[in-house]
């Protein structure tokens, strides 16, 4: 009701009334709106700004900056002058907070230039104050904004090159002055796509289009030679940076090398030949055209859908006032698009960021334009009509057009309103910091470190910049042509040969089977020369047994969460040992549980291993509890056993959360015996259709609880509808057909669809889409990987008989979950093929040769054969340490270890 209210009231104003007065002059007025924006960008992304180390490129950045380093290819020199330049301020800031800092300062004046670009086209303030803040609180533009990265540069010089053009075409179709090239915004425009492209070779494809432009304007520039003194001095004046790499070649800091005083290491390196494979990796058309519709969930995790369609009415908008500029935005837009579908990066979402640009411009010019436009063309098709309806219904296309516009300028608020509590939570968020010094702290003295990209750069700054711990070698684990996990088991085998303890960031349980059994140290692993031979000070004694195990002492970290949210749980014990027939000691791997139950008696979360104990000493074992929805507000009792036997350990606190639940049904009921009460959504399950589930998401005064219900779906409490008109009616109790929500560890919800709901079997020649939505509830910060498995089962319905996966960063690697926010939906595709012809080759078991690299295609395989019954399942794991994805609905983990995506037949 708010909104709507708001919405009407925007609809009566063409402009804010700062605006509108005539104290003002239109250069002031502009002056204004751009400080305005400044001001405001700045101190809101100031207000959420990182606070300290980030991982991976964002740790290189800062590193690199502080030390006056080389960055990984194309090396970012100008980046990283001016970032280090931040970092000889005096204050008492650290160097890593001024790098994210001069992020900060990038994109707000990304913003500057957005706002003077689409005032330029639109001549409204209304429309720049729009665009302004469709992009600035989008998901992408916003996180790269508060932490260190090279990306809010890009948009800086991306932002700057369109501003230049729009002037310089503005200048040709007035004819103002001198219009030819060869002026000041020409000038601009070659020292900003100069700037770019040095910075990052992506804005090239943006500056063929622009020069494509330019040629067509003035073609005669182009063979006038003497006309091109000045483009070419400014050129060279922004080639200035690249001195850096060869200057620093020499240098003793972080990546740098002697190849780079050479021209072919110089090239190699700023042009970044050693990604060139990774361009138009994506071409075959059966991956394509899946990346494209990625693109569309790029847009969508950017955007709202409003925002969107308002985005492209102003393209239309613009094509039908202004065709050239409207081309040459929407080419390089395209260009721009294409060409980032067809790169093989973890980071899609990012490498999209100068894409954006021409986006909220096309939504400025809507929100400029459209009531003005939309008149005109209401007469040209009523022109027989009598004058009087005429200009009834031209008003009335008016209103509608500015009640559109206001629409538009309140979606792009609420999308700030729905990204800031996400934002605001990670300024406070230390986790970085947390992992990488607890592991400095509790390391060995010379102990080796093997990191891979994302912890090993703050790693490096710590040691590096604050002279944490400088016995302790520190060393990137890089992947080769062997399965990563036999580089990482090679690398441990050769520190532990060294006489090294060593700890590993990375864990894959087959490839480490030869090795000793490993320690958790926080979320690493210590691979120890001697046995642990005393317990660790932090932790509480515990002296009990069971049946194979003795119990030291245990630590429980945090002693309380929220539901959803985990706590581990880390045991020290020592093994029973055992004599085998011969009369030798035995010691075989130990079946350990931990368990969270509730004053019902219910099970609320569990963690189940088989755990190697050490040969020698102490062992540590660690749990991870994660309570599933349903656990309200109270305390739980940790239990720890073995078999049927459990022993009370201590209690876990569990409290109402903080953030909004995942729904897929919105509501807002408050109940009518207490209004602080109030249901905010509810949710269907029927992925094991004969146990359907009823998820009821409520809002408490003291923050978030879910219900679950297996059964008595109709004996709802009394809520309190529009008007406050009690009643007991619901829509919730017959919206259960194929509705599907399970939720995860880490706040994720699993939304897709289920194979069981084709209607016919497979068979040959059928290749069909199963999609596969995943929703966050709040900022995730590990990076997961999607399992998905096509699976034919044999004739006891239990064994496999064949099977096909694709393991896949979400989204094909476009959408990393650690992008993802609070709100954050995202579409990952599979395609299940049933060749009819050629079956493809498998590299291993269960791994089959995709028809392009990257497919995520999942094939039934040769051996099927009519009648099979056949299976989909999901899993999400950890990228590092491969460690599943808590599922928190125990109806599922009963009897599975993934979640089942239905069942189908193989047809004829």
């Amino acid at each position: 009701g708010t909104l709507s209210l708001f919405t009407l009231i925007l609809a009566g104003y063409n402009d804010f009334p700062v605006f509108r007065t005539t104290v003002l002059t239109a250069p002031q007025k502009l002056w204004i709106g751009a400080v305005s924006t400044a001001v405001f960008f700045g101190a809101l992304y100031i207000f959420t700004l990182a606070p300290d180390i980030l991982p991976a490129d964002n740790g290189e950045f800062q590193l690199i900056a502080t030390q006056l380093g080389v960055a990984h290819p194309p090396g970012f020199p100008l980046y990283t002058l001016l970032a280090h330049l931040l970092t000889r301020l005096p204050g008492p800031a650290s160097p890593a907070y001024m790098v994210n800092l001069f992020s900060a300062v990038a994109s707000a004046a990304a913003l500057v230039l957005l706002y003077l670009t689409v005032y330029q086209l639109a001549r409204r303030h209304l429309a720049s104050v729009t665009a302004v803040i469709a992009l600035g609180t989008a998901a992408t533009f916003w996180a790269q904004a508060t932490t260190a990265n090279i990306r809010s540069l890009t948009a800086f010089f991306a932002a700057l090159a369109i501003y230049a053009l729009a002037r310089l075409y503005e200048n040709w179709r007035l004819e103002i002055g001198d219009w030819r090239l060869g002026g000041q915004w020409l000038l601009l425009l070659v020292a900003a796509l100069g700037l770019g492209v040095t910075h990052h070779l992506s804005l090239a494809f943006m500056g063929v289009v622009f020069v494509l432009f330019l040629l067509w304007l003035d073609w005669r520039f182009f063979v006038t030679p003497r006309r091109w003194i000045r483009p070419l001095l400014i050129l060279l004046l922004v080639l200035l940076p690249l001195l850096y790499l060869p200057l620093r070649a020499l240098a003793n800091v972080r990546g740098a090398k002697e190849s780079l005083a050479t021209l072919p290491g110089f090239l190699n390196h700023f042009l970044g030949l050693g990604f060139q494979g990774d361009f138009f990796y994506y071409l075959q058309p059966i991956v394509l055209i899946e990346r494209f519709k990625i693109m569309g969930s790029v847009l969508a995790f950017q955007f709202s859908p409003w925002l969107l369609l308002g985005a492209l009415i102003g393209f239309l908008l613009l094509l039908k006032q202004e065709w050239r500029l409207a081309r040459v935005l929407g080419v390089a837009f395209a260009l721009h698009t294409f060409v980032t579908a067809a790169y093989r990066a973890p980071q899609t979402v990012e490498y999209m960021l100068p894409a954006y640009l021409p986006l909220v411009i096309f939504l400025g010019y809507a929100v400029g334009k459209l009531d003005k436009i939309t008149p005109q063309f209401v007469e040209r098709f009523c022109k027989s009509f009598q004058r009087d309806l005429q200009n009834r219904v031209t008003n009335a296309g008016r209103a509608l057009a500015r009640l559109f516009i206001a629409s538009l300028i309140v979606a792009a608020l609420y999308q700030g309103w729905q990204h800031f509590p996400s934002y605001a939570a990670l300024r406070r968020s230390a986790d970085t910091r947390d992992y990488t010094q607890f592991l400095l702290q509790e390391a060995p003295p010379d102990s080796l470190i093997l990191a891979n990209w994302h912890w090993v750069t703050p790693l490096w700054y710590l040691q590096d910049v604050e002279g944490q711990r400088p016995d302790v070698t520190i060393k990137y684990v890089a992947p080769g042509g062997e399965p990563y996990s036999q580089t990482w088991a090679r690398a441990i085998a050769e520190g532990l040969a060294d006489g090294r303890n060593v700890i590993a960031t990375n864990f894959d349980e087959a490839a480490y089977q030869t090795l000793p059994p490993a320690e958790p140290l926080g979320e690493a692993f210590l691979f120890r020369q001697q046995p642990r031979t005393a317990v660790p000070a932090n932790f509480t004694p515990f002296n009990d047994t069971l049946d194979n195990a003795r119990f030291l002492a245990y630590d429980l970290q945090p002693s309380t969460v929220a539901a959803g949210e985990e706590a581990i749980l880390t045991l020290a014990w020592k093994p029973l040992t055992r004599l085998n027939d011969a009369g030798d000691i035995t010691q075989s791997p130990v079946p350990l549980y931990a368990h969270l139950i509730g004053a019902d008696g219910r099970l609320y979360a569990q963690s189940d291993l088989t755990v190697r104990p050490q040969p020698n000493g102490i062992t540590l074992t660690q749990f991870r509890l994660t309570p599933r929805p349903g656990a309200l507000p109270g305390k739980y009792n940790v239990l720890i056993g073995s078999s049927d036997t459990r022993l009370p350990l201590t209690t876990l606190t569990v409290n109402a959360a903080a953030w909004l639940p995942v729904s897929q049904n919105r509501l807002y009921r408050p109940t009518a015996d207490d209004p602080t009460r109030r249901l905010i959504g509810y949710d269907w399950d029927t992925t094991l259709p004969d146990t359907p589930r009823l998820y009821l998401h409520w809002q408490t005064a003291n923050g978030y609880v879910t219900e679950v219900r297996d059964d008595d779906f109709g004996s709802l409490p009394a809520t309190r509808g529009p008007w406050g008109v009690i009643s007991k009616r619901y829509s919730v109790v017959s919206n259960q057909s194929r509705a599907y929500y399970v939720p995860l560890g880490q706040g994720i919800v699993w939304t897709g669809q289920s194979i069981s709901n084709r209607q016919s079997p497979i068979s040959p020649g059928d290749q069909f889409s199963l999609p596969q939505n995943l929703t966050a509830g709040r900022p995730v910060l590990r990076d997961l990987v999607t399992a998905v498995r096509l699976i034919g089962f044999e004739e006891d319905g239990y064994h496999w008989a064949w099977c096909d996966s694709y393991d896949s960063v979400p989204a094909m690697g476009a959408i990393p979950t650690l992008k993802w926010i609070a709100g954050s939906r995202v579409a990952s595709p599979v395609l299940i093929e049933y060749p009819d012809g050629a079956f493809p080759d498998y590299a291993e078991y269960c791994i089959s040769e995709k028809p392009a690299p990257g497919a995520p295609v999942l094939s039934v395989a040769e051996t099927a054969v009519p009648g099979q019954t056949t299976g989909v399942t999901l899993q999400l794991y950890d990228a590092f340490t491969e460690r599943p994805l808590p599922i928190l609905d125990e109806r599922i983990t009963a009897q599975y270890q993934w979640i089942p995506l239905g069942f189908s037949q193989i047809g004829e």
